[in-house]
């Protein structure tokens, strides 16, 4: 696997809070995207010792070869640890803050994904076959409505409540992760999102960049047209493809 990433401040926020990483292994590849919550104070510092925290853990734990469910339960554990480390810095800060952020971390094989996400920070799979499927379920109030009905799914993009997550990094001591497991085809593609991409950009003309798009063009295409759009938020893309030698998964 292949990663090829991008990271922008947009047109409207006074600073950065999305923190992203990717760290190639000899089998596959690990990326993460983090998106500090605007809301509360330090959001940038959230997602830098969240998107730190879990690579680190999963770097340390992590051997070639290890089977899917290992590996989702060693994403999960990272997740956790950087839980711990969001909430503990702000806990222990001097001064008192609320820290938090949302996390979708993947390792990616050319065979097989596994993915962990909190928060409302997006997964796709972008299929050899055609169409573009949104991996992770948003931990947010609208998702939550509209999975009890109260809401259309077109209703959760404009609801005044689409911000608010249920769910996020750091703001309590432990937090719920939702971990899964998917099989790759050859020619599949996988992004990850915040969602200053999402938000600003359909998801069909996303899927169009990413398909008529040099790899490493992606990230690049997707931050300007979300900042043509109005770039209301910081952009973070990651585009993982998959490499043609076998060797080089």
């Amino acid at each position: 696997m292949k990663a090829y990433l991008g990271c922008d401040i947009g047109k409207v926020r006074p600073e950065n809070q999305d923190s992203i990483r990717a760290e190639a292994f000899p089998d596959g590849v690990l990326a993460i995207v983090c998106d500090g919550m605007g809301g509360m104070q330090n959001g940038s510092a959230a997602s830098k010792i969240a998107v730190a925290a879990a690579e680190e853990f999963f770097c340390s734990g992590y051997q070639t070869g290890m089977p899917p469910e290992e590996i989702c339960e060693l994403l999960r554990s990272g997740a956790a640890a950087a839980n711990q480390k969001v909430y503990r810095a702000a806990v222990y800060s001097e001064v008192p803050l609320r820290m938090g952020t949302t996390l979708v971390g993947i390792f990616a094989r050319n065979d097989v994904a596994c993915i962990v996400n909190i928060g409302d920070s997006r997964a796709y799979l972008l299929s050899a076959d055609g169409g573009i499927r949104q991996l992770t379920t948003d931990h947010t109030v609208v998702q939550l409505l509209y999975e009890q009905g109260v809401i259309s799914a077109e209703e959760r993009a404009t609801h005044v409540r689409r911000n608010e997550l249920i769910r996020a990094v750091g703001v309590s001591s432990r937090v719920l992760s939702d971990t899964q497991t998917i099989p790759l085809q050859q020619g599949d593609m996988l992004l990850l999102c915040s969602d200053g991409l999402y938000g600003m950009v359909p998801e069909q003309e996303i899927e169009k960049i990413c398909r008529s798009s040099p790899p490493d063009q992606v990230p690049e295409t997707c931050i300007a047209k979300a900042n043509a759009a109005g770039g209301k938020d910081n952009i973070s893309v990651i585009l993982l493809t998959q490499s043609e030698n076998a060797e080089d998964a």
